[in-house]
């Protein structure tokens, strides 16, 4: 079987999707050394993206989320003799003659544009590209990866002729991810990058659904230590108006920005934090909190139907719009170590149920599943 996997979201910039796709990639090769393996590899990738012996890579100057992708995929990258293309992050193109397998990580953009681009230019020009594409995917593809069940669910509400085609498979979490081996050294990692004192984390893109404004109105009605900071990894724009509420809520001198961090670093944060909040609106997984949960972090988040399949029982759940309830969870934690030991114990335990060698061998039976049957 030959497999031709997208991987251009692997690039200079960390994100979600980047790091589902390098997971795979470490591993799919080994797994399968009877198959080989094509990779579409961005210019701003470090190059190659694997030195295995059943792996060949193109290289693909065109942007992933840029027209070509959708107009006319077959032209960007040979695939006459591949048995199954896998396109990791929520959209396929036309004219794909082989069978096609599409992760679809959240369909937000079909269902809730606004959650997605705050700036209603930009959502003018971006929703009909990713509408286009994730329909087309739905619809069209061979098989359907969702990576959890509140996605599938979704799926299901928007079209529910794609269930028959749909796979959930959820996310693992890499070994790094663990409790310190040297806490002082990941602080002092953290104090080089500006991060002084206790703080609380919060991971992710600037964008709507993250739903960063409620954090910092629960951040300043928590009772907390004064020297306690909250610190933003936003991957895209960071502050933004948002440093402008801080400035409103008398908290900006309490709250750092970092645009994005590099693995270490990231790392750091998330082995030093109090607690890990992700109070997202919608989600289609929660790679932050399962990562925090791996290093023993206590994580908050909401209880939107994804958080909570993720996280269950080993975190606080704080119900959507209740600000007050979100500010006693950082008090809480703050305030009591025996409750942050409790919750990092619990999340241990969670963390450990999600394997990415479980990701990848499920990865495999869908792109033989697809390429048995290439039409649905």
């Amino acid at each position: 079987m030959r497999v031709s996997i997208d991987c251009r979201y692997l690039r200079e910039r960390p994100s979600g999707i980047g790091t589902y796709v390098r997971a795979l990639i470490d591993r799919l090769p080994a797994r399968a050394p009877a198959d080989r393996f094509h990779l579409w590899a961005s210019p701003q990738a470090t190059l190659p993206l694997s030195h295995a012996s059943n792996v060949d890579e193109t290289l693909v100057r065109v942007e992933a989320n840029h027209l070509p992708t959708l107009a006319w995929p077959a032209r960007l990258v040979p695939l006459a003799d591949v048995d199954v293309l896998h396109m990791p992050y929520n959209i396929l193109g036309r004219g794909v003659s082989c069978a096609t397998v599409v992760t679809v990580h959240d369909i937000m953009w079909l269902t809730d544009p606004s959650e997605c681009e705050a700036s209603p230019w930009r959502r003018a020009y971006q929703a009909p590209f990713y509408r286009a594409g994730i329909l087309m995917a739905l619809r069209n593809a061979s098989r359907i990866i969702a990576i959890s069940e509140a996605t599938a669910a979704a799926i299901r509400r928007a079209l529910p002729a794609a269930a028959s085609r749909m796979a959930v498979i959820h996310h693992g979490v890499e070994s790094r991810f663990r409790p310190a081996i040297d806490a002082s050294a990941a602080r002092a990692a953290c104090v080089e990058a500006g991060v002084r004192g206790p703080f609380y984390l919060a991971m992710g893109q600037n964008a709507p659904y993250k739903n960063h404004g409620a954090v910092l109105e629960a951040f300043a009605a928590a009772k907390l230590e004064r020297d306690t900071k909250l610190v933003f990894v936003q991957r895209l724009n960071p502050g933004g108006s948002l440093a402008l509420q801080a400035e409103r809520l008398g908290i900006a001198a309490r709250v750092v920005w970092l645009a994005g961090a590099e693995p270490e670093l990231a790392l750091a944060l998330l082995q030093s934090a109090l607690g890990l909040i992700q109070y997202s609106r919608i989600e289609g997984f929660g790679m932050p909190a399962l990562e925090a949960m791996a290093c023993a972090t206590p994580v908050i988040v909401s209880d939107t139907p994804a958080l909570a399949e993720i996280v269950e029982n080993a975190g606080i759940r704080v119900p959507l719009g209740d600000i007050p309830g979100l500010a006693l969870a950082m008090s809480r934690i703050g305030g009591e170590p025996s409750r942050r030991a409790e919750l990092g114990a619990l999340g241990l335990q969670r963390a450990a149920q999600f394997s990415w060698d479980d990701c990848a061998a499920r990865h495999l039976e869908v792109y033989r599943e697809a390429a048995a049957r290439p039409s649905h």
